[in-house]
């Protein structure tokens, strides 16, 4: 999307439009745009669910997502403050990244849990990625945190993450593929890569189910052939033994 078409959808986020609102807590709530003032913060009715209202506070980040006949799309936001109308809470929020479009699946996703490291992105380790870098070079490499991963692709994997990351920052992951344990023993024995480590981009990273982690995709970037084909060969082989374990079910 070029600067132009984004600042094209930014700008008919309008007064009246219906959004959902993905909280702090992973809880999607249903809400529209009461206000917008020529600054830029919109302003919203904290909505309700089931009759208990949205917790919100000023400097809580959230996210807004709303519909257009291109597709969906999410714009991380801010609460700068809260105001009271007759009976009525609103909040007004402040909009801290562009709004990006959710893409389609470019690949099939396998729900696989695993170890991951995230480090900190190096231009130097991203030069080094390409000949026999070992991502525990204290030197260099700087660990952000453990993280499980939820699925993935052979374009990129989904992780639980303590942190919130910022859409298309770079990092690096460290991580050994392996498939979900299993004591079907005569449905193969578990897959398991060699440790590797990858560049990727931040596409998505919103509040989870799970108070205080967040739901984080990251797309591979600049993957060395072989790799690409060892995770695609991993993901084809599971997907057929994880549809064999359910049929034994």
């Amino acid at each position: 999307m070029t600067d132009v078409e984004q600042k094209n959808v930014d700008a008919i986020i309008a007064i009246g439009d219906r959004v959902d609102i993905v909280a702090q807590t992973g809880q999607v709530f249903r809400a529209m745009i009461e206000d917008r003032l020529d600054t830029g913060p919109f302003l919203v009715g904290i909505p309700s669910r089931k009759g208990i209202p949205m917790s919100a506070r000023q400097g809580d980040v959230i996210y807004l997502v709303f519909y257009r006949e291109s597709g969906r799309y999410i714009a991380q936001m801010m609460v700068i403050a809260l105001e009271r109308r007759e009976n009525v809470r609103y909040m007004w929020l402040l909009q801290q990244t562009p709004a990006q479009k959710n893409q389609r699946r470019e690949a099939y996703r396998l729900p696989v849990s695993f170890r991951v490291k995230i480090y900190r992105y190096d231009e130097e380790i991203m030069y080094n990625l390409t000949k026999e870098y070992e991502a525990d070079d204290e030197a260099r490499a700087v660990a952000l945190e453990q993280a499980d991963s939820r699925d993935l692709s052979i374009t990129g994997i989904a992780l639980i993450t303590k942190k919130l990351y910022t859409f298309e920052d770079m990092h690096i992951l460290e991580m050994q593929i392996e498939s979900t344990p299993t004591s079907a023993r005569s449905i193969g024995r578990a897959i398991r890569l060699p440790p590797m480590q990858l560049a990727v981009s931040v596409k998505r990273c919103i509040p989870w189910r799970v108070s205080g982690k967040y739901n984080t995709g990251m797309q591979f970037i600049g993957m060395p052939k072989q790799t690409s084909e060892e995770i695609a060969k991993f993901v084809l082989s599971e997907q057929q033994r994880q549809i064999k374990m359910r049929r034994l079910v």
